[in-house]
């Protein structure tokens, strides 16, 4: 999962990647500069990796130190701290997991870095810094997103869902899952804790209208009902934190049109207000800032712009900036609203993307520049195996519109024979290529075939569901659809299934008195006792013991 060899990690220098956003960064008392992003296909999506590069101050970034990646999984949402007792953590989410793990570097100076083992820290999400309360806790925001939020994959509890804080108060040995904060529209939280001076601890979460607010008056064991923070914002992650000045800082787009006019604010009266503004970049598409700090009162925000994921052609890619730039301000140009000090500056890039080393490789399925022979050339040169059969899905996925066009017995029979012949018959390649292309160019209207398939799993999870059931409602090659859903999705519609079957039976089981068998029975289990041997092997303890503990 941690990469640290040094011939692997050349294989992500900055020419091998397409986007790259969603920064973190740290400094360390002797001046090192930590920064952490990640990037991986062509979207945010199943295959994501997370960088870590050590530069120092003014270097750009090519081959980093280190990189999280496990295959079939997502590596995404990077934070980076260095707690109080000088280490550096390296903290990821890990989807369709969805835990966070973390690696520490106990001498982040050391000329030769070493990084700890990956560790679990909780199930959830988290992407900002931990806050340290003047009682000595640490506290790190971990999200359980509301299954709205989890879009294509499953994963965690879903009858647990908000805003929490996680309490260690032994150094990050182990930790406490205190109170969490609901708050209404809330939009992938991304939340931060700050400590006020009366004692109470605020809640920062994303909305889908800027910022939400809730409070805890008994150390985040319990939070109030969430509200408007009125701070604004175009539903995009945002910094606060109290300065050593007492001072609140604030990052975030102020007098926005979109994700512009990314700007540092500062109250001098405890959050109430925030009178003091500094434009740090006003161009659009600017976003996702996280600060570091040193002992001079330097601060250090970095920030991405136009990160160029979710597009569909190289040529859109390369008209996309793929920059990630860091500011160095003080305070006292915050206060003046200008830069003053003379080492302060804006807008420094540390990295950035241009030509992608891979383009021959078609990343964005431009199949349509070669003919039949060539596609089918290129894939048997590219591919062996099933990944020969994959490569002709990837080239041409299906869609509500041109699936009725498919023959799916014809796909099947062509797809046994490639396979027969060791997927290496260059004409019944062509054949299945065309048979797939003339479906797929009379009808590129995308729909939601994966979607269609969750609908019709949610509909009937208490019948027996077999892969040729689900393909023939909807009108689908079985290959075809396991495919399509296994990569969407992260996950094979059969562990999607059982995944389902599983958190329907732990709602069932918190929140109804049926007995085992009943829930057993609405969850598709064959009976109580296969359905708690499932459920035992897969939650460590007994359905009965599930619903005591938590009821």
């Amino acid at each position: 999962m941690l990469i640290t060899n040094q011939e692997m990690l050349k294989g992500y220098r900055t020419g091998t990647r397409l986007w790259q956003g969603i920064p973190s960064i740290e400094r360390t008392k002797n001046g090192r500069f930590f920064y952490a992003f990640y990037a991986g296909g062509t979207k945010e999506e199943i295959g994501n990796y997370v960088l870590l590069y050590a530069c120092r101050e003014g270097e750009t970034c090519d081959i980093p130190v280190a990189v999280t990646y496990r295959e079939g999984s997502r590596c995404f949402d990077p934070c980076l701290w260095i707690d109080p007792l000088g280490r550096l953590w390296f903290i990821w989410s890990m989807m369709p997991e969805d835990a966070v793990y973390a690696s520490l570097c106990e001498r982040p100076d050391d000329e030769v870095l070493s990084f700890g083992e990956p560790f679990r820290i909780a199930e959830g999400v988290m992407m900002n810094k931990p806050t340290v309360l003047s009682t000595g806790e640490w506290l790190f925001p971990i999200a359980s997103w509301h299954p709205s939020m989890r879009g294509y994959y499953v994963g965690g509890n879903l009858s647990l869902c908000g805003a929490f804080a996680y309490k260690t108060v032994d150094n990050g040995k182990t930790f406490t899952c205190l109170g969490g904060a609901d708050i209404p529209r809330r939009s992938f939280d991304e939340h931060m804790l700050l400590e006020q001076e009366d004692g109470r601890l605020s809640m920062f979460i994303r909305t889908h209208y800027g910022i939400g607010l809730s409070e805890s008056y008994d150390r985040g064991a319990h939070w109030c009902e969430g509200r408007d923070s009125r701070l604004g914002g175009p539903s995009s992650r945002f910094h606060i934190r109290r300065l050593p000045s007492g001072r609140i800082l604030l990052i975030n787009h102020y007098q926005y049109q979109g994700r512009n006019n990314l700007t540092a604010l500062l109250s001098e009266d405890d959050g109430k207000t925030y009178p003091h503004t500094l434009l740090l970049d006003e161009r659009a598409n600017v976003s996702y800032p996280d600060v570091a700090t040193d002992e001079e009162g330097n601060l250090y925000v970095i920030y991405d712009r136009e990160r160029g994921g979710f597009l569909s052609s190289l040529d859109e890619v390369y008209s996309q900036a793929r920059e990630v730039l860091v500011a160095r301000v003080t305070e006292a140009d915050i206060l003046a609203g200008k830069l003053v000090s003379p080492t302060s500056y804006l807008s420094r890039v540390i990295s950035k993307l241009g030509k992608y080393e891979k383009e021959q490789e078609n990343p964005f399925g431009e199949y349509h520049r070669y003919s039949n022979d060539e596609l089918a050339t290129r894939i048997l040169q590219a591919h062996k195996g099933e990944a020969v059969v994959q490569a002709v899905f990837d080239a041409y996925p299906p869609n509500c519109v041109n699936r009725h066009r498919l023959d799916s017995e014809s796909i099947d029979r062509r797809i046994a024979a490639l396979a027969a012949g060791g997927y290496t018959d260059h004409a019944l390649l062509c054949s299945l290529i065309d048979e797939m292309r003339r479906a797929y160019e009379t009808g590129s209207e995308w729909q939601p075939v994966v979607e269609r398939t969750k609908q019709l799993i949610s509909q009937h999870l208490a019948e027996p569901i077999t892969l040729s059931w689900l393909a023939g409602e909807i009108g689908i090659s079985m290959h075809y659809l396991c495919h399509l859903f296994k990569k969407t999705t992260g996950t094979t519609i059969v562990s999607y299934i059982q995944a389902c079957r599983m958190s329907y039976a732990k709602q069932l089981l918190l929140t109804g008195e049926e007995r085992i068998s009943e829930i057993a029975a609405r969850c598709g289990f064959d009976g109580a006792s296969y359905f708690t041997e499932v459920f035992t092997a897969a939650e460590g303890i007994s359905p009965s013991e599930y619903r005591r503990l938590h009821q």
